[in-house]
């Protein structure tokens, strides 16, 4: 039998398929906030938008367990911590500087003096911290969402998910499989009730930890971590996972018919629904990275798709802002083909100024542990910025 592992092994290890993947699915995010932004969310949920909606920042997630597996097996906590940190924290770094020190002072409506001593200026840098703030003072005040950069909402999770897998290296429990299956299992069970029990928690009034709360356990975020979760398991089951196009395209069509007939709230209330839909988001993903897939031509330099996924919204509130009447009606959808162009070019800056001098320096103070047996994980294999592949890392940090 085929399976996940064997697939992997053909390929020498690293699959061509991740690269278009993760392109692809910044690509459908960046379409729907697209309608998100201008303000046509139900004009988006009655097309082939709803799947940006429900399913790709799942898919993002189980992509990085996939993707991080590996080394969570073969280094130290301390080295894959540093690692992580150093493929999140730069490009992340620039994209609030850039917001808060260029954007802001360039659209904001207060005076420049008002404007650097307002409160909000200053916890907008909270941003690095996981606690996230969406707004500066005076900014985008006249688009149909404020917001400087709604991207972020997916940071904490993300941070979540690298204590979880940093936990069960400590435990020891990620060289034991059947544990972190019954783990991910309990998570996804477990998750349900809790999402309920934060769903009345909306309001401007509440405190700070029925924030953290709505932030943990928020209908949609909370489905994050078991994706993660699910990804992980499928690495370290890989070689008992078949490879079958015809299962995947059959769970492919079942995945459409529930999110595009089923109702969000309902789905994501019923525990059954959502410990069966995950896993089967998770393992379409994997599919799909670990099949032929076209190169695109111009992402063979670099790794863009942590910059496409985290600069994008400034610029296309930019558009917005400066060309307001260029996008209402059904003109809407055309400010993804204005903005697209602008976010890879800040992505391609950010990942040769930022990202891959980061990558390079990681080698430095990461202690690489040898693999134990078979394949040890592709995300960490450093090439040269023009090489066929760059270094792989966590989908929403590249």
């Amino acid at each position: 039998m085929r399976t996940l592992g064997s697939a992997l092994d053909e390929q020498g290890g690293f699959a061509q398929g991740f690269d278009f993947l993760r392109i692809f699915l910044a690509a459908g995010i960046i379409g729907w906030h697209t309608a998100w932004l201008t303000g046509h969310v139900e004009t988006a949920k009655a097309s082939a938008f709803w799947f940006s909606q429900y399913m790709l920042v799942p898919m993002f997630f189980a992509l990085s367990g996939f993707l991080v597996a590996g080394s969570s097996m073969r280094l130290s906590t301390k080295s894959f911590l540093l690692n992580r940190a150093a493929r999140i924290l730069p490009a992340l770094f620039a994209d609030i500087v850039f917001a808060a020190l260029l954007i802001g002072p360039l659209v904001t409506t207060l005076p420049a003096r008002q404007y650097f001593t307002d409160a909000n200026f200053f916890t907008y840098f909270l941003n690095l911290t996981g606690w996230m703030q969406y707004s500066l003072p005076g900014v985008f005040e006249s688009n149909p969402k404020p917001e400087v950069n709604g991207a972020l909402w997916t940071i904490p999770f993300e941070i979540g998910c690298y204590a979880i897998i940093a936990g069960l290296m400590i435990s020891g429990a990620i060289k034991r499989p059947a544990l972190v299956l019954l783990f991910t299992y309990a998570v996804l069970i477990v998750g349900t009730p809790l999402r309920l029990a934060t769903s009345y928690l909306v309001g401007d009034h509440v405190s700070f930890l029925e924030n953290l709360a709505m932030q943990i356990f928020s209908s949609f975020g909370s489905l994050l971590w078991p994706s993660f979760l699910i990804g992980i398991v499928l690495y370290q089951l890989r070689y008992y996972v078949p490879f079958s196009r015809t299962i995947a395209i059959g769970l492919a069509c079942v995945a459409i018919l529930v999110s595009a007939f089923g109702d969000a709230a309902v789905l994501l209330g019923n525990s059954t629904i959502v410990s069966i839909m995950l896993p089967l988001i998770g393992y379409l993903t994997v599919m799909i990275g670990l099949s032929p897939m076209p190169r695109l031509p111009g992402f063979g330099t670099g790794d863009y798709s942590y910059g496409l996924y985290l600069y994008h919204t400034p610029f296309l509130q930019l558009l917005i802002h400066y060309f307001p009447e260029a996008w209402i009606g059904n003109r809407w959808w055309t400010l993804f083909f204005a903005g697209f162009p602008l976010t890879l070019m800040a992505a391609v800056i950010s990942w040769h100024v930022f990202e891959y001098p980061s990558l390079k320096l990681r080698r430095s103070f990461v202690v690489k542990h040898r693999p134990e047996g078979g394949f040890g994980g592709f995300e960490d294999r450093t090439h040269a910025p023009n090489s066929q592949s760059a270094p792989r890392t966590a989908p929403l940090s590249g």
